[in-house]
């Protein structure tokens, strides 16, 4: 049987630790941060909504969203699907450039592959719904550079025009993405000058301008483009607005040009250094044992995998891949090493220049994947150029492995994100069969950092097909709490969305603690645990109007993204006893508290038995109110905040009688 060829096995190695490395909990994964306001315009305005929504900074990219979603839809697991599949291009186009810059270099080539496929300083892969564009744009670089090199290469004109087009193509389509990432195009000409030199290390000027010769349509893409950018297209977005930008700059020249030149280096440290170790101590440092036994048995596989490489290569139809110690190689490290810098510093400048550095927290890190191009070459060069033997293997099969658990943990990061955001939404449901258009949502800024990730999901589930925000959102802070107290009723716009503030209306939900429900809060009488840690919540619970709720609407019908119902637990009778308490149906709530006991369930927060204990108590079931009321006396934190909120008087109409469950839950001599 004819053996396979080292370069199929390569390719298979790199798909491989691709796939296992952000693929293991795809299926998991959902819809984060900014995917909300660009999926609540899809499913509101169509693809015609999503191109506007991008007008204003980057067009190119509404026009790609807008065909995505026309496949995809409102799935999030196709969308983790579309960004694994453009990180796997990505990754196979690096294969094709290192291998078509140093082919004889085997062994170098595929580490460095495979220290680019799992680079952990941009670990944001699960948040696949925003970042599909830059995972396309990075793709899109490498394959230009690819292409670049092809032309340099080749000696058949027609082929050098086809590759010189696709190329330009490309450059104009991850430039069109994210503008920023310009200065690749300085990194293309020191990798095409590399090449040049490379052949005659001698003659540094007949390189050079061979260099300057062989980039001239790419200096004239990157000049056409930056014409273009900041003297026809104006952008409408204080982020990405050029004139803004340059204003800043030049109102203190010096003291910026410094700060540029600062962060750049800081950027340079940060990806190149401390990408390998910051995101895998800071995961690694917090994560349970079960994510860091399955972290470990992914990386233990992907280890495996290049094994099973190294041994099936070593029997292949071509020449060895293990590395041949000779002065060449040595010299070709080392110039890894002074290109990867050179291509890093340059890479990262225009992202300074805007104000944007690498933080290995939130989604800053996002601005770490295109500088990985150099970063690898820095990395691969050193350990080629300074280790040697079981040394070189160790460090290099260290620094995948650890990379392998940094994907891992993100990846579980955010399969409980949205574990959270489902549970979220779904008790929502279960609670409110409608929302009154004009309410404003609020939940503590622990749980998310902007309102359209409240909003975004509510206006898609309550409000599906209309055109505008109907229920606003924020997140709970000192400027919004600020802001319900005052009853402030205002405006402000998300991109192209138009949003009315209504903080005259607040509607306020809170898990009280980790093993509570979802307490859609009713201001006459906030039950809860106690207070929450960090947060403003206790301030202005009492303003949440409950009565935004339509308790007379019929069950809201959720949305394809939440995928199917969870099996009904305490959380769904506490939602359905609460819906019932609010509609006066006393009945109702005993028949469900009954049904819930009958199954098993139990709060884990005895604050929610308070419906039950109601109920009871207002039909005329006195003896299971009082064996209630021993559960909930018995947390003397939960009966002060109670008792507290008992004070304010009845919070509902007769028949509900008060007087007896004030005295259950606060009386003395219980």
């Amino acid at each position: 049987m004819k053996k396979l060829s080292e370069t199929w096995l390569v390719i298979g190695l790199i798909t491989f630790v691709t796939l296992l490395t952000y693929g293991v909990l795809i299926s998991q994964l959902g819809f984060y941060r900014d995917d909300w306001y660009q999926l609540w315009t899809a499913q509101s305005q169509g693809s015609a909504g999503l191109i506007a929504l991008f007008q204003s900074d980057r067009p190119l990219v509404g026009y790609l969203y807008a065909l995505a979603y026309r496949f995809i839809g409102n799935l999030p697991f196709g969308w983790h699907v579309y960004g694994l599949v453009l990180r796997l291009v990505g990754n196979l186009a690096f294969l094709w450039l290192v291998r078509s810059l140093w082919p004889a270099r085997r062994s170098e080539t595929t580490a460095l592959a495979l220290l680019f496929a799992v680079y952990p300083g941009f670990a944001s892969q699960p948040n696949a719904g925003v970042y599909v564009s830059l995972l396309m744009a990075n793709a899109a670089a490498i394959l230009s550079f690819a292409l670049t090199v092809a032309v340099v290469r080749s000696s058949n004109m027609s082929l050098r025009v086809i590759y010189s087009t696709l190329a330009i193509l490309l450059g104009l389509l991850y430039l069109g993405i994210f503008e920023a990432m310009i200065g690749l195009e300085l990194a293309r000409f020191a990798m095409v000058w590399y090449l040049f030199w490379r052949d005659d290390p001698q003659d540094y000027k007949k390189t050079f301008m061979q260099g300057i010769k062989a980039s001239l349509l790419y200096f004239i893409l990157a000049v056409g483009f930056l014409y273009w950018r900041l003297f026809i297209f104006q952008s409408t977005r204080h982020a990405t607005n050029v004139g803004l930008l340059f204003s800043g700059l030049a109102a203190t020249p010096l003291r910026s040009l410094m700060s540029i030149v600062v962060e750049t280096v800081k950027d340079v440290l940060e990806t190149t250094f401390f990408a390998w170790i910051v995101p895998f101590y800071q995961f690694t440092a917090t994560g349970n044992y079960r994510d860091t036994a399955f972290a470990a048995l992914t990386a233990f596989v992907v280890v495996l995998g290049i094994l099973f490489y190294l041994w099936l290569s070593s029997r292949a139809d071509e020449e060895s891949v293990l590395p041949t110690e000779n002065m060449a190689a040595s010299n070709e490290n080392l110039h890894r090493i002074w290109l990867g810098v050179l291509m890093v510093m340059v890479i990262f400048v225009p992202f300074n220049a805007a104000g944007r550095n690498v933080l290995f927290s939130g989604q800053w890190d996002r601005y770490a994947l295109p500088g990985a191009l150099g970063v690898v070459f820095v990395i691969g060069g050193m350990i080629f150029y300074y280790l040697q033997g079981y040394t070189r293997q160790i460090v290099l099969i260290a620094l995948i492995a650890m990379s392998v658990i940094v994907h891992y943990f993100s990846a579980a990061w955010y399969r409980d994100f949205w574990t959270f955001e489902r549970n979220m939404w779904w008790q929502m449901t279960w609670r409110a069969p409608s929302i009154e258009r004009g309410t404003m949502l609020f939940v503590p800024a622990s749980s998310y950092a902007e309102g359209y990730e409240i909003y975004g999901p509510a206006n898609v589930i309550y409000y599906p097909g209309e055109t505008d925000v109907l229920i606003g959102a924020e997140v709970l802070n000192a400027e919004t709490a600020t802001d319900i107290l005052i009853g402030k009723d205002h405006s402000h716009i998300d991109r192209s969305t138009y949003v009315e503030d209504h903080y005259e209306n607040p509607l306020i939900s809170v898990f009280p603690s980790p093993v509570s429900c979802l307490h859609v809060i009713d201001g006459r009488k906030v039950e809860t645990p106690g207070l929450l840690d960090n947060t403003l919540f206790s301030v202005v619970a009492g303003y949440s109007i409950i009565d935004r709720i339509n308790v007379n609407a019929a069950d809201v019908v959720p949305a394809a993204f939440l995928g199917q119902e969870p099996k009904h637990n305490w959380c769904f009778f506490y939602q359905k006893m609460n819906l019932a308490r609010q509609r006066g149906d006393w009945e109702e709530v005993m028949r469900l508290a009954e049904d819930a006991i009958a199954q098993g369930f139990e709060p884990n927060d005895v604050s929610e038995w308070m419906p039950v204990l109601e109920a009871f108590a207002t039909l005329g079931r006195e003896k299971d109110a009082r064996h209630l009321s021993t559960i909930i006396r018995s947390d003397p934190t939960i009966r002060f905040y109670l008792c507290s909120e008992m004070q304010k008087g009845p919070a509902y109409p007769k028949p509900y009688n008060y007087e007896l469950v004030k005295d259950l839950v606060c009386g003395l001599n219980q």
